[in-house]
């Protein structure tokens, strides 16, 4: 038996529904629930009993009247109508004399079910944790339609209700996924629900009281990144097209209300898993780095647009021209970078662009993050953001890049060696970089390669027999130069 009161019978509004007409909320423990359809029935109920008077029909303020001072006769615990909403004055001074609690019923409960649900709770016991469960889903189940900002909070403050016991959202990310309590979004994990009474009743209502929070942090993020996302994928278009396709794109920019006229400085973050090679593993790890740049980044001063290509995050910046923009992407990037390796399951390699403005800025930027990151990659610099030089070669090659045109001439050129398999591949295209940046001389060759001369000898008879080339020709000498080196700078 439990130590229940009317206080607490109260506190617990929206399971049982119950509202006080008159008298005090007393603390005194009740001991029995006992029905009545009758005031004679009055006379028999035991002592600190919760009386339930029965019946849909409306009774007269005179037994109204009788009904309190039996009660208080018998050292009720409180005393319950079903039927009725509001006291008479007579009625509402005898129980403040008598310090008997009288309360009414919400419409639509019925008088039967209330006494069985208010017996559980004093008996205590399986029938009252599974009651207790069904009441916090239903109301968990009703603040699930609630719209705004404040809708997971006022679900919690129902359920919390419901339940007897406080539930909160822990913000950290849970660390099992069976968690009952983990709050997901998509696949990912965001938060968890933790109540501060483990009991019969939390651990049955838990896990659907998670799965409507996880919707309403879904529709949340829906309704709060929904633009952002449709600019992302336009972000992408543009990156990724030929140069003919712009003024359409341009075009969607405008209608987006995304300042594609103005200066961008562009992030290119290449996401591992630095645990697994499972692909799916991997797509959840770029799914979940994506949804934490968006909150990390929109969080933050000025325009922030975040694209997913392939494995990579596209991070833009988009404001005014200047040195300032550059300097922010980099610092804002950098702390994003750390959250994210913070939770140490995650390698992200990121190269930095410089600011350029209009369309064709946000392309060639792009390019220059995309070559600065694959340079960092193919260099054993995993982890690092590197930023793009601005003057040198990697601007050049960032430019080839930015080309589709270029990118599919240059690899035409280099087809005949990807034919022979990715392992010969990457011998033949390492050997002729290096032929050819050591001016053509297989020793010097040999020395970066850390081979024989005649072994260089050997490897470039294959290499120009597979190509087809005259490497005696500057022009082709040239061409696949610039092959390799973007080649070799993408990874």
């Amino acid at each position: 038996m439990t130590s229940a009161t009317v206080t607490e019978l109260l506190r617990h509004h929206l399971r049982f529904g119950l509202m006080l007409l008159a008298g005090p909320a007393t603390d005194t423990p009740i001991q029995h629930v006992t029905a009545a359809d009758t005031l004679a029935a009055l006379d028999r109920v035991p002592a600190e009993s919760l009386i339930v008077i029965l019946g849909s029909e409306p009774i007269s303020s005179y037994e109204i009247d009788v009904a309190i001072r039996q009660a208080a006769a018998r050292d009720a615990a409180g005393l319950v109508f079903a039927a009725v909403r509001e006291l008479p004055i007579t009625a509402t001074r005898l129980a403040e004399r008598a310090r008997l609690p009288v309360l009414g019923l919400d419409d639509g409960r019925d008088g039967a079910e209330l006494l069985l649900d208010i017996d559980r709770f004093v008996r205590g016991g399986a029938s009252d944790a599974l009651a207790r469960a069904a009441a916090a889903i239903r109301a968990a189940q009703q603040a699930a339609e609630l719209e705004g900002p404040d809708a997971v909070r006022l679900l919690l403050d129902a359920v919390s209700e419901a339940l007897g016991c406080r539930l909160v959202l822990d913000e950290t990310r849970p660390t099992d996924q069976a968690d009952p309590g983990a709050v997901v979004v998509g696949r990912h994990l965001v938060a968890r629900l933790v109540p501060d009474l483990d009991d019969d009743a939390t651990r049955v209502a838990l896990p659907a009281i998670a799965a409507l929070v996880s919707r309403l942090r879904q529709r949340e993020l829906n309704r709060r990144f929904a633009p952002a996302l449709t600019r992302a994928g336009l972000i992408v278009q543009l990156v990724l097209c030929d140069r003919a396709q712009l003024p359409q794109l341009v075009e969607q920019a405008f209608q987006l209300d995304f300042p594609v006229e103005q200066a961008h400085v562009v992030a290119w973050l290449q996401v591992e898993d630095a645990e697994t090679s499972s692909l799916v593993r991997a797509r959840q790890v770029l799914e979940e780095a994506e949804l934490s740049a968006l909150q990390v980044l929109h969080a933050r001063p000025g325009a922030w647009h975040v694209a997913r290509l392939g494995g990579d995050l596209i991070i833009v910046r988009t404001g005014p021209a200047g040195a300032e923009l550059h300097r922010q992407v980099r610092t804002e990037v950098g702390r994003l970078i750390d959250v994210l390796t913070d939770r140490g399951d995650i390698v992200i390699t990121g190269g930095l662009g410089t600011p350029q403005t209009g369309p064709d800025g946000l392309r060639q930027s792009a390019a220059e993050a995309r070559v600065a990151a694959d340079s960092a990659h193919a260099t054993g610099r995993r982890g690092a953001l590197v930023e793009a030089d601005a003057t040198g070669l990697r601007r050049i090659l960032a430019d080839l890049y930015s080309s589709p045109l270029s990118r599919n001439l240059l690899s035409e050129m280099l087809a005949p060696l990807d034919a022979l398999g990715a392992a010969r591949s990457r011998v033949g295209l390492t050997t002729l970089s290096a032929y050819l940046d050591a001016q053509c001389s297989p020793t010097r060759a040999a020395e970066v390669l850390h081979l024989h001369p005649n072994a260089v000898a050997y490897r470039l008879r294959w290499i120009t027999e597979a190509l087809g080339a005259d490497l005696t020709d500057p022009d082709t000498r040239f061409a696949l130069q610039m092959a390799c080196r973007v080649r070799l700078l993408n990874g």
